[in-house]
């Protein structure tokens, strides 16, 4: 493995595996960008960046999960608000395993950008009848979005997705007055599939795509951050919030002591903890 790696690289370089199996020469740069987006304070920056080059291989190398594990490993002692935030895109996954709480998710933030929405419902189009995942309405318009979720925390969203949204958006926009169409999405998308949105206007949401007002800014400006971000409830605790529409941290602080106990089943001595959390990530 080394004789390969040092045929294609510095002597020297650090080389991070991904999940897809391509190999990259770890950059400073990225991990900043990535601390910066939850604002962790610049003056730990370096620190991170040491504690995640101990943590390298001897043959130099580590995977992405290896350092995304270790950033946390840091910012959970030195700044557990920050180290919650960073969770982001692991907490998305974890509204899984099915598609529906993900739906949810998204038409609680749309709500709280003035849209009126609804979600899981039957649209008749010219030809057949459509199962649409989110309908908005706002200033006059009415657009159709497909949820795509995914359970794996790999792979990418492709073109294939825009593709039957697009004539499903075609089918249905005459009968039902629609002005548009997005696909969301908590994975990136393939080149493709960006380029074949920006052809047909279809507005995107996902990790990589667009560069700004991505589905992270989507999420981190209004800090609508997901239940999942938390590190203080079960996974058992958590299906019970979500079976009940509690998909966001900041419904936790509506939650009532009595509520947290009988309908939730949580331990008095805990409920404090968990709003502390809550009130942390959304603060």
């Amino acid at each position: 493995m080394a004789g390969r790696l040092y045929t294609k690289y510095m002597v020297g370089d650090i080389i991070v595996t991904k999940r897809s199996g391509e190999e990259v020469v770890f950059d400073d740069r990225r991990v900043i960008r990535s601390m910066e987006r939850v604002g962790v304070a610049p003056e730990l920056f370096d620190r991170v960046l040491a504690h995640i080059k101990e943590k390298v291989q001897a043959d130099n190398t580590i995977t992405t999960d290896e350092i995304f594990y270790h950033i946390r490993e840091f910012l959970v002692r030195k700044d557990k608000k920050s180290a919650l935030r960073f969770n982001l895109r692991q907490a998305i996954f974890e509204l899984g395993p099915t598609g529906f709480p993900f739906e949810q998710y998204l038409a609680k933030i749309f709500r709280d950008q003035g849209y009126k929405t609804q979600v899981d419902i039957q649209m008749q189009g010219e030809c057949v009848s459509h199962e649409i995942d989110i309908l908005l309405q706002k200033d006059g318009r009415r657009e159709i979005v497909e949820a795509k979720f995914h359970n794996q925390n790999f792979g990418k969203t492709d073109v294939q997705v825009m593709l039957y949204t697009f004539a499903r958006f075609l089918d249905v926009r005459k009968k039902n007055n629609i002005d548009g169409v997005w696909v969301a999405t908590n994975t990136k998308l393939t080149s493709d599939a960006i380029n074949y949105a920006k052809c047909k206007g279809i507005k995107a949401l996902s990790w990589n795509f667009p560069q700004k007002q991505n589905i992270a800014e989507f999420v981190e400006k209004p800090k609508m951050y997901p239940i999942t971000t938390l590190t203080d409830l079960t996974l058992a605790e958590e299906r019970r919030f979500i079976d009940n529409g509690i998909v966001l941290a900041s419904d936790l602080l509506k939650v009532s002591d009595e509520e947290f106990r009988t309908k939730y089943l949580i331990d008095e001595k805990r409920i404090p903890v968990i709003r502390e959390s809550a009130e942390l990530i959304c603060g």
